[in-house]
């Protein structure tokens, strides 16, 4: 209810006080109305592959490997590379 009343900056200080559980579909939520705070979501709840998808949607590629060698998360890299060319 709060992104459908246009108060996403209430969110915004919920995640920055912690008071929200961070999960793939907040993220997936987000995600309509605000790709930044969504990252943001997404990193919280361990969701790699999503985060990487925001980090690509952002055109931030260099975060992509940085982000993957720290998780430990095997990137599909010519697919990524697929979905940027088709963009």
């Amino acid at each position: 209810p709060v992104l459908q009343q246009g108060r996403a900056n209430l969110l915004e200080k919920w995640l920055n006080e912690d008071k929200l559980a961070c999960s793939e579909e907040l993220g997936d939520l987000v995600a309509t109305v605000d790709m930044n705070m969504a990252l943001s979501v997404y990193l919280r709840a361990n969701a790699t592959e999503k985060a990487i998808n925001c980090f690509m949607q952002r055109g931030e590629f260099d975060k992509i490997i940085q982000y993957a060698r720290t998780t430990g998360f095997q990137c599909d890299y010519p697919y990524m590379l697929g979905q940027v060319v088709r963009a």
